[in-house]
């Protein structure tokens, strides 16, 4: 079965590598009709906000802005490591370390879909904590919403502006991409 995974997902890259789909071209084909509103919904705020997403390979869209990464949208049919099930998908937003304050009900949504990772902080920016609560082998891509609903895409939108405004004033911090041959 892991062997058709992977050739699956080739196929997908494949297919999509020299086309460049965007996203809303792939989404019918993958998802059930509520979770195609919410990520159209989500796109549409992504694009309001002058934030574009771009195909980075098979089902998966990467938003950047000023050369820093915002977040990543992924669909089933991207790399397996991303474990999205048929209809599934996620929103995966680079997080910091933020000094702004959210509701504490924003924070429990974050909270409760951290992505543990035993080797997590070795291959991007190392966080000691998110939203002032402590995590273990956390990194700026420790927290994944998997087929996030409204709610939950409102939280994403705010963590989408804060990090625009990091970034925009500077203080989103600089790391390099460690190979996983190197990581320790």
């Amino acid at each position: 079965m892991e062997i058709m995974n992977i050739k699956e997902n080739d196929s997908i890259y494949k297919k999509q590598k020299n086309i460049r789909p965007k996203i809303e071209d792939v989404i019918y084909n993958v998802l059930n009709e509520e979770a195609i509103m919410n990520v159209l919904d989500f796109v549409l705020f992504l694009k309001s906000i002058k934030l574009n997403p771009q195909w980075s390979a098979a089902n998966s869209w990467k938003i950047h802005y000023l050369k820093n990464s915002v977040c990543y949208i992924r669909l089933h049919g991207s790399a397996d490591y991303n474990s999205l099930e048929p209809g599934m998908w996620h929103i995966q937003p680079c997080i910091g370390d933020y000094e702004e304050t959210l509701p504490n009900e924003m924070k429990e949504i974050i909270w409760s879909n951290i992505k543990k990772c035993p080797i997590c902080g070795n291959c991007r920016l190392k966080l000691n904590s998110i939203f002032g609560k402590k995590i273990e082998n956390s990194c700026e891509g420790s927290v994944v919403f998997k087929n996030p609903n409204v709610k939950t895409i409102e939280c994403v939108k705010k963590l989408i502006e804060m990090r625009k405004d990091a970034i925009q004033n500077g203080k989103v911090k600089k790391h390099i991409y460690i190979p996983i041959k190197n990581r320790k």
